[in-house]
């Protein structure tokens, strides 16, 4: 029970440690293009809750959330300064984590180990796309008026420009992280086991 208790531990600080690393390293965690900035610091997110369930989950996308903050205060002069707010910095990530963990923990009840993969492939990349969709959301809702000003100020032209790249990256994210969750999920889940319930191992098991 103990070596449990302290291999979550280190699992946390393990995953936490990598959260902070890609948040304040340049162009590890956010990728800046221009005024946006593109992230895969959703990927260790979606691993821990793969590994942990939606308890992980939330933890890690809280944490994620309030680094994001911390950094949107150092970088004012893009469009970062937006992420100020915990309401669009915080909430989506929390709710992202959330429903990775829920979505990921219907993933560990498929019986054999290749429909594991796959499903965590896909569900990598619907997540994924969820988050961008969240925060977007949030950034309309809370920034509205500001948005509708700057996009009726705007060309025509610049605006599909943005528009294209913000769905572009957004792939590109997804597809980042349907390659690299699946691969790096399973290959601790086979290293540790345990990290399965009594009644997902009974599964495999029987398969």
């Amino acid at each position: 029970m103990q070596n449990k208790i302290v291999q979550s531990i280190v699992f946390d600080a393990m995953f936490l440690a990598i959260i902070v690393i890609m948040t304040f390293v340049p162009y590890v965690g956010f990728i800046q293009i221009g005024i946006i900035s593109f992230t895969l610091i959703h990927i260790p997110v979606l691993i821990g809750a793969a590994l942990f369930g939606w308890k992980r989950g939330l933890m890690y996308g809280v944490f994620f959330g309030v680094a994001s903050l911390i950094k949107a205060t150092t970088y004012p002069g893009t469009i970062d300064f937006l992420f100020v707010n915990p309401l669009v910095s915080i909430l989506p990530r929390a709710l992202f984590g959330l429903a990775a963990g829920f979505l990921f923990s219907l993933v560990k009840k498929m019986p054999r180990f290749y429909q594991k993969g796959i499903h965590i492939t896909i569900a990598s990349f619907v997540l994924t796309i969820l988050h961008t969709f969240l925060v977007l959301t949030m950034l309309w809702l809370i920034y509205r008026p500001q948005l509708e000003t700057f996009l009726q100020q705007s060309i025509t032209w610049a605006g599909l420009a943005l528009a294209g790249l913000i769905g572009v990256g957004a792939l590109i994210e997804a597809g980042i992280a349907a390659v690299v969750t699946p691969t790096v999920s399973l290959l601790v889940y086979n290293k540790y086991p345990h990290l399965a319930s009594r009644k997902e191992q009974n599964n495999e098991t029987r398969s």
